[in-house]
């Protein structure tokens, strides 16, 4: 019985060869992908930023800069802009319509002169009105006085009737008090008409309102308003035109509050002036004025530098940069300024002179024509901009798109 049991079971242990083969896990494949991924990081970001930290050059970096004859005299450099010390935004003094524009933008005008004219047709006629009341006042004056005249008239012809006896003295006493109150008639009616009189003269200084001059003598760099716009002294529009004197362009720049005490008033610090709009010019300055304000967020003076040579054009806010020098400009030293490189930027590669540009961590070699040597650096004849980063004594080794990094 039992063996017929374990038989069965046997039997039952049978392998099954037709029956598919059970599929093996898939777990390996993606611990493969994932490692796979994990090299390729190391190998494409990892790899190369340690490679690069490890094998990157590190360089001296110079500068391209524009030297001008007077360098070696300069204390400070402070920028700032071009400003007027006399303008004015010319108004008017009464509200009102823009009946007549006389200027243009860029018109000289002297103190006194016409800007423009309000409409005043509606002024006018209420000075009519009023010149006729005056002349209706002065009229009754006239009456006023007619009727005293012939009141003393009569007067004078009752007297000696009176005193012969031939007339009552009633008649006198009756003339003579026609005659007072004519008397006070007269003043009443020139009162009157002194009033209508003022009264005119009074629209007549209106009227001349109406008429907008400017304060002073300029030019016009600006309409703020045009033919039909309405203007108002305390609102709207703030004024008409805008005049600038010219003459009295200064440049304000400020100085740090540290630096201060190399610029002077009295005797006034010689300068050189830069403007941006004439970058290869220099323009002779002196110190105007020191400020008397202090601006405590930036720790700086502003300070007030007259032109002594100027260009034939500048203009309002125009930028500048200011070196204060330790000693004043003569004709030779104003001769435009010249780009330098460093000296240690220039070698030679395949005989030819060549510089190497840094550009934020690339390399780009140049070939440049030089010039004098001025102090460090040597005249560069090829032009470059101003400004532009070169590396100094570059490596022998040194290739165009070669990665670099600068030294701290």
């Amino acid at each position: 019985m039992e063996s017929d049991q374990l038989s069965r079971d046997l039997a039952s242990l049978k392998i099954d060869r037709a029956a598919p083969p059970p599929a093996r896990s898939k777990s390996w494949i993606v611990v493969v992908l994932v490692l796979a991924a994990l090299g390729a990081v190391g190998w494409f970001v990892i790899y190369p930023r340690v490679h690069s930290a490890l094998t990157t050059p590190e360089i001296q970096i110079g500068e391209i800069q524009m030297v001008s004859p007077a360098q070696a005299s300069v204390q400070l450099t402070a920028t700032g802009y071009v400003v007027a010390l006399s303008y004015a935004n010319v108004a008017s003094k009464v509200p009102g319509r823009i009946a007549e524009l006389y200027v243009d933008e860029g018109s000289e005008i002297k103190q006194g002169d016409k800007v423009a004219r309000l409409e005043d047709v509606d002024f006018k006629s209420s000075l009519a009105a009023a010149k006729s009341r005056a002349a209706a006042a002065y009229s009754k004056v006239a009456i006023a006085r007619s009727q005293l005249t012939e009141i003393k008239v009569q007067i004078d012809r009752e007297k000696p009737l009176v005193e012969s006896g031939v007339d009552a003295k009633a008649v006198l006493v009756d003339l003579q008090a026609k005659y007072d109150s004519l008397t006070a008639a007269v003043s009443a009616a020139q009162a009157d008409a002194a009033a209508a009189n003022a009264e005119v003269a009074s629209l007549q200084t209106q009227l001349g309102s109406y008429t907008i001059i400017t304060p002073i003598s300029g030019t016009v760099v600006k309409k703020l308003v045009q033919v039909g716009e309405g203007v108002s002294p305390g609102f709207g529009t703030p004024g008409v035109v805008e005049v600038v004197d010219m003459s009295s362009l200064v440049v304000e720049v400020d100085v740090p509050e540290t630096r201060l005490s190399q610029v002077s008033e009295n005797p006034p610090s010689p300068c050189e002036i830069v403007l941006d709009a004439y970058s290869t010019e220099r323009f002779r300055g002196e110190v105007k004025e020191i400020g008397h304000t202090v601006n405590k967020s930036k720790a700086t003076v502003p300070v007030k530098v007259r032109f002594i040579s100027r260009p034939k054009l500048v203009l309002p806010d125009m930028a500048a940069r200011v070196s204060f020098l330790s000693k004043a400009l003569d004709e030779k030293d104003t001769a435009p300024a010249k780009l330098v490189v460093p000296a240690a930027a220039v070698v030679q590669r395949g005989g030819a002179d060549v510089i190497f540009v840094y550009d934020e961590g690339d390399v780009r070699q140049t070939s440049v024509k030089v010039g004098e040597a001025v102090g460090d650096g040597k005249v560069l004849e090829t032009q470059i901009p101003a400004g532009t980063k070169v590396i100094l004594s570059p490596p022998p080794d040194l290739k165009d798109g070669q990665k670099v990094k600068e030294k701290k």
